[in-house]
């Protein structure tokens, strides 16, 4: 009875040294946890504007010029169905040619694409980032944040077109310009 009692104790004991052992969020934790949920918010945003204009200029703007129309040759050669990849590529550039347009008053300057499903959107001059200063920590942190609604932004419209797919955004090398970003498209499969 008494060897149970000590184990009891002891194990009380470490169990009140494990929940010590755990640190509590500092300051810094929490700033970045608070940021983090920022971004998610304005990504939401963008993903919910992305989706609707979208939704608006593929009602007035073609989409899919490059693809053979339905019951056409080139179809029935293909087999009567559209090739998903090729379906993929031409909504991204709708995406570079006329939604980016509409947006930013500017087309996408270069697309990338290996044809298995990755995407790579560069913008050497986004209207947004085109006055952080170029080499500040701050600055990089804004622009960060900020680009969280243009990857939205791609996201809504890509699902609004019934793409599923993951956006994120990086800086160009460069280092001296702030507003040259490109964005990576990977389609869900």
């Amino acid at each position: 009875e008494g060897d149970g009692a000590d184990v009891g104790a002891d194990g009380g004991a470490e169990a009140e040294a494990d929940t010590a052992a755990l640190p509590e969020p500092d300051q810094e934790e929490l700033a970045i946890l608070s940021a983090e949920r920022a971004a998610a918010k304005i990504e939401r945003l963008g993903f919910d504007v992305g989706y609707r204009l979208c939704e608006r200029l593929a009602q007035s703007k073609p989409l899919g010029q490059g693809l053979p129309p339905p019951g056409s040759a080139a179809a029935v050669a293909a087999g009567g169905t559209v090739d998903p990849a090729a379906m993929q590529l031409e909504a991204v550039k709708f995406l570079c040619k006329e939604f980016w347009t509409e947006v930013f008053r500017k087309q996408i300057d270069k697309l990338q694409t290996n044809h298995r499903g990755v995407f790579v959107l560069k913008d050497h001059e986004l209207r947004w980032l085109r006055r952080l200063p170029p080499e500040d920590e701050t600055a990089r942190v804004a622009a960060i944040k900020m680009l969280a609604f243009p990857c939205g932004l791609i996201r809504g419209a890509l699902s609004n077109l019934g793409i599923a797919a993951v956006v994120s955004c990086d800086f160009l090398a460069d280092g001296k310009n702030m507003a040259a970003c490109s964005f990576n498209i990977k389609i869900k499969s």
